[in-house]
């Protein structure tokens, strides 16, 4: 489940490359999110998501002169309706060899969020290794680039026989010992707590848990693009309350947050905010459906901000991804606190189904 939770940060953080824009008059885009890295076995399907608002003047519609699709790219991230040699055993329905899919809503107005899913399929003979899938969004009927921003996902096949070693949650005062350790009274029994809050820093693909996290964005290393702006993000959780920050410059691949334990339906969630609250960080990312074909929620901060105290709204029109809010049956597969704006900003008083930690 660690492992899951890992993979799935990486889809919540900026995993793109920041490129000039091109202009494609009444076109523009802005990337908003994705789902979250796979791992995958030889003969598996596997499927991917990215979203994208629509912040040109055009409303992209679906079998129209104003479709918009979601080409392939090479790995120069220059070069797009063209196939990576490696990419055509792994095309699973994709709209054709040099296009992954186009939105899977019928229109996107002005302002609106675009959906775009696609399959793959592992080859039966593939080894270990990372696969990547490089794209960006075109014009569909001149396959011009509308805003190059990198779009990538990532699809990992392990060894066979590889196995990822669990990584037990770490217990405040406990120690491990090399044989039976000394005797001692018994400790006492602590009270169980409502949901948990495990913090955690992300930079370049690598996510790590701690309390507090750090993470660094450093040009050039650790999987860093070379045109990066250093920065680092940390996240600490101390007396019910959560400081997250992201330091560099917005287009970075780097984030800070927590993930949220023990909550298996969700009815409602608030917290007081100090410091910056904007509209997509810090942001409630709430997961539902299943491991297997997981539906993706996001919920501002700067919407649901009165007085400093935001209450999430989790309804339809609150769900910054558009797939219909969280409703109580709905099961949550994970819920993560994610920052990934420039700036630093606090959340305490943090409740979920109108209670405390």
């Amino acid at each position: 489940m660690r492992y899951l939770r890992i993979l799935a940060l990486v889809a919540l953080c900026l995993a793109y490359t920041p490129s000039p824009a091109i202009a494609v008059t009444g076109y523009d885009s802005a990337y908003s999110g994705e789902s979250a890295f796979v791992t995958i076995a030889p003969g598996e399907t596997k499927a991917f998501q990215v979203f994208f608002s629509n912040t040109g003047t055009l409303t992209w519609a679906k079998a129209t002169d104003t479709q918009v699709d979601l080409a392939a790219c090479l790995a120069d991230k220059v070069t797009c309706n063209a196939q990576d040699p490696a990419d055509s055993t792994w095309n699973s329905g994709w709209l054709s060899s040099v296009r992954y899919a186009t939105t899977t809503q019928a229109t996107i107005a002005p302002g609106a969020l675009a959906t775009f899913a696609y399959n793959i399929k592992a080859p039966s003979d593939a080894t270990a290794s990372t696969h990547r899938f490089n794209g960006d969004l075109v014009v569909a009927s001149s396959g011009e680039r509308i805003h190059p921003q990198g779009y990538y996902q990532d699809a990992t096949i392990e060894a066979i026989g590889s196995v990822p070693a669990p990584t037990p949650s770490p217990t405040p005062g406990s120690t491990p010992f090399p044989s039976a350790p000394p005797s001692q009274a018994p400790a006492p029994t602590p009270t169980p707590q409502n949901f948990t809050v495990a913090p955690w820093a992300y930079a370049c693909g690598n996510t790590t848990y701690a309390n507090p996290a750090v993470a660094n964005d450093t040009p050039g290393t650790g999987g860093c693009p070379e045109g990066d702006t250093a920065g680092t993000a940390t996240a600490s959780f101390t007396g019910g309350a959560l400081t997250m920050s992201k330091g560099g410059v917005l287009s970075n691949d780097l984030a800070s947050g927590a993930t949220i334990g023990g909550i298996t339906s969700l009815t409602s969630a608030s917290a007081d905010s100090t410091g910056y609250c904007g509209a997509g960080a810090p942001r409630l990312s709430v997961i539902t459906g299943s491991e297997a074909a997981p539906i993706y929620h996001a919920f501002g901060c700067s919407a649901n901000n009165v007085a400093g105290h935001v209450t999430f709204d989790l309804s339809a029109a609150g769900d910054g991804y558009g797939n219909g809010g969280v409703t109580p049956t709905d099961t949550i597969v994970q819920i993560d606190f994610v920052f990934d704006e420039v700036g630093s900003g606090t959340l305490s008083n943090i409740m979920f189904n109108g209670m405390s930690q």
